[in-house]
């Protein structure tokens, strides 16, 4: 066959074989359309039988609205001299219906130019709207995952080939040599040679099995160097039982190919993605949904059947979806999301649900609404599990309510036993106090005694409360203007006696260079350093105690000071240095095991000073004596930032009949307490009028004018809270003072918030009363109470 061969020379038979063998439709007709060749495929994709497919019987098939349009594109392709042509059109096909079709067909001219008839192939296209779908599907899936996929497809057109097995010869059609981009035929093993090692063997295998056992083989095979795909169909010409031809097909399948390569790609990317979101929440106990406002379609994780404890073909509908939740539950539900809806905002609660093993589960539900052209299309969101949690949240507050109610009791246990022991101790003290204006000399150790023993006793009741506010982180400092060198020395006047009595001496030393105006609290610097020098002078017999300040640094303005006290006494081992700041603890050698107290100084003072941002050190070991050591900055004080100046305590000797003319109710139902305070008031020359409960007082109070009221908080009947109230109220220019043993904070909370400020504390000091009373003198007083602030 020569270069110049249309591809047909061997004649009708030859084409008739391979249109037959071709796996699409394929015809012959002439130029008027009637048609004396059919392949059975196309009789299939028509609906034709073999009689009803010859002459121009097919044309029935065609849908009547096509056959103009396809009989003037033949006039128009055979007036211009085309020879290769296409088009589609519809068939009615007696089973399928209309199923539309696409016509790929060629005009075979003689010599002289003239058309002889034309051959072509016809594919039913119908199907491809079935890929359509199955990548629409796909697409949507993937755009879950955020995979966005492109395929198109074309049907391919089809070449025939024919192997001569005895003359080692491959015969191919134009079209084939077209699609291999081959110019001339080949022997076997050059045509094989085009394609990949392993599409190569599976030809040969493929032939020998035609050839030996007659079978067909199909199969699917890449070129080298291209990335076509083609569909080859060996079918094996048995004559008198040899095989002496092999005819087949090719058809270019690379878009198909592409289609399902990429198509798979899609699938394992979209398992891929679908198993990383399963793990993903099943770690996170997250589980995600979607609801279409659309469509009413509700699509759940897997994640999301695990939460509720349901299989994967629970039916999912919004009333199923909801029926795990409590009814207030889905309200509250229901109406977040409606919100959510209409505002176009995501929201995030609690709610409860219990699923479908009656389980009762805390979720975080959150959703987010999905917005197009305006309107909210779709809400997405997550359920997270938050059970563990939400069970932890409630047993903290449950451990919260606890610690707080026990907090209250024991709040409230402090501030019953306080007044309970603050009453009668106020009696002891008052009466003490009032032996001491006017005592014999025989009387005089008697009443010291007496005072000391309250004092101590007082003191030990003011520790264990100074340490429960502590403990509650109640307690804050209260900064003055402090003059440290008469801190000191008052301090150590305090001890001399008792320093004294034991035949020690009490020495103190304080930097010169130290500013004379700082910023302390005064009360709680006192207590801190009485602590210490009462402790020193307690554990030491003989030697000295010594109170030592020196300047570490001054800055503009602030001065860093460094305070010591040591003694000759005990000491204390090494390995106890920690052990005697815990609360209720004294470390003592066995034979010292005779000093009493608490133990509560050292807690009281490690703590005051951590109050200061500072640390308290301790040098120390048997028979070598104590060192207590620590730094408190201070800021320095000036005119501007400075606040009430701390003043020395007065002494009352000749302050007798100083208050004459106030005119005071007293109300107290504990007649110790009234007798004491009664005998001070009178000292001071106040005659008050006393009533023991709250209705007494209101009778005085309609009958009387009185400058000021002292008024004890628990009484009967009328308590003193509600009796400073009608007095507020109903008489404004009576100045209340109350009169206590309660000295809780949340007591001076309470009175703050009523404008009351003035407090008297049982057991109450003689000069803090006459302190509070001189603020209602219409004269200045004359000594040291001029200029007294508190």
């Amino acid at each position: 066959m020569n270069n110049q061969s249309t591809g047909y020379e061997k004649g009708d038979g030859f084409i008739k074989d391979v249109l037959e063998l071709a796996p699409l439709g394929a015809f012959q007709a002439d130029t008027e359309g009637n048609c004396f060749f059919m392949n059975k495929q196309l009789e299939n994709i028509l609906g034709l039988d073999p009689f009803a497919s010859l002459g121009k019987e097919w044309m029935k098939s065609i849908h009547e609205e096509d056959i103009p349009a396809i009989l003037s594109l033949i006039q128009n392709v055979l007036a211009e001299k085309k020879d290769i042509f296409d088009f589609v059109y519809r068939v009615c096909h007696p089973l399928k219906g209309i199923r539309w079709c696409k016509v790929n067909a060629r005009f075979v001219f003689d010599e002289k130019g003239a058309a002889q008839y034309y051959i072509g192939f016809v594919e039913d296209i119908t199907e491809s709207t079935l890929h359509e779908h199955i990548l629409k599907e796909a697409n949507e899936k993937l755009e879950r995952s955020n995979i966005l996929l492109d395929v198109s497809q074309e049907i391919s057109k089809t070449g025939g080939w024919e192997y001569d097995v005895k003359t080692d010869t491959v015969f191919r059609t134009k079209q084939m040599k077209i699609m291999l981009g081959i110019a001339s035929d080949t022997s076997l093993a050059t045509a094989t040679s085009f394609y990949e090692e392993e599409d190569d063997k599976a030809i040969q295998k493929g032939m020998k099995e035609a050839i030996e056992q007659h079978k067909v083989y199909d199969l699917e095979l890449r070129p080298k160097g291209t990335k076509k795909w083609f569909r080859t169909i060996g079918r094996p010409v048995v004559k008198d039982g040899k095989v002496e031809l092999v005819r087949g097909a090719v058809t270019d399948i690379t878009e198909r190919k592409e289609y399902e390569l990429a198509l798979r790609e899609v699938k394992e990317k979209l398992e891929r993605s679908n198993l990383l979101l399963d793990v993903s929440q099943q770690l996170s106990g997250t589980a995600g949904w979607e609801f279409n406002l659309q469509t009413g379609e509700i699509f759940w994780t897997r994640q999301a059947y695990l939460l509720h404890d349901v299989e994967e073909d629970f039916v999912l509908t919004l009333e199923s979806s909801l029926s795990f939740y409590e009814e207030e539950e889905r309200k509250r539900l229901d109406r977040v999301a409606r919100n959510a809806v209409l505002e176009k905002k995501s929201y995030d609660i609690e709610v409860w649900l219990t699923t479908a093993k009656n389980v009762r589960k805390c979720v975080r539900a959150i959703g987010s609404p999905v917005i197009r052209n305006g309107e909210v299309v779709v809400m997405k969101g997550a359920l997270m599990d938050i059970t563990q949690k939400k069970e932890a949240e409630l047993e903290l507050i449950r451990a919260r309510d606890i610690a707080e109610d026990l907090a209250k009791t024991k709040t409230d246990f402090l501030s019953v036993m306080s007044h309970e022991i603050r009453t009668p101790l106020n009696g002891i003290i008052g009466i003490a106090n009032l032996l001491k204006l006017n005592y014999t000399l025989d009387q005089e150790e008697y009443v010291t005694n007496l005072i000391f023993c309250a004092d101590h006793l007082l003191q030990l009741i003011n520790d264990i409360l100074d340490l429960t506010k502590m403990e509650s982180e109640k307690l804050e400092l209260v900064y003055a203007e402090v003059n440290l060198f008469q801190l000191i020395r008052n301090i150590k006047n305090q001890f001399r006696s008792l320093a004294e009595a034991k035949n020690i001496q009490l020495k103190s030393f304080i930097d010169d260079d130290i500013p004379p105006r700082i910023l302390a609290d005064p009360i709680r610097l006192g207590q801190i350093l009485n602590n210490l020098v009462s402790n020193a002078i307690k554990f030491t017999d003989q030697g000295e105690v010594t109170l030592l300040v020196k300047l570490v640094s001054v800055e503009k303005d602030k001065a860093t000071l460094h305070f010591s006290v040591k003694d000759t006494g005990i000491g204390i081992p090494e390995h106890l240095h920690e052990t005697i700041f815990e609360s209720f603890k004294q470390v003592q050698q066995s034979a010292y095991r005779k000093h009493s107290g608490t133990g509560l100084g050292l807690t009281i003072t490690k703590k005051l000073i951590e109050l200061h941002d500072s640390q308290v050190f301790i040098r120390s070991s048997p028979g070598t004596g104590t060192e207590f050591y620590f730094e408190l900055g201070f800021e320095l004080a000036n005119d501007k930032n400075s606040p009430a100046r701390f003043a020395a305590i007065p002494v009352l000797a000749g302050y007798e009949k100083k208050l004459n003319g106030i005119r005071l109710l007293f109300v107290e139902d504990n007649p110790i307490n009234v007798l004491v305070a009664k005998k001070q008031l009178e000292y001071f020359g106040v005659v008050p009028d006393c009533a023991y409960n709250g209705k007494e007082a209101l009778v005085f109070l309609e009958n009387n004018e009185y400058d000021a009221a002292l008024l004890d908080l628990h009484m009967p009947e009328i308590d003193g809270y509600a009796l400073a109230e009608i007095i507020r109220r109903q008489y404004p220019g009576i100045h209340i003072i109350i009169f206590t043993a309660d000295i809780m904070t949340e007591v001076k909370v309470k009175l703050a918030k009523m404008n009351i400020y003035d407090i008297l504390n049982k057991p109450f000091a003689p000069e803090k009363m006459f302190e509070i009373l001189s603020k209602l003198t219409p004269r200045p007083l004359e000594g040291e109470f001029q200029g007294l602030k508190t």
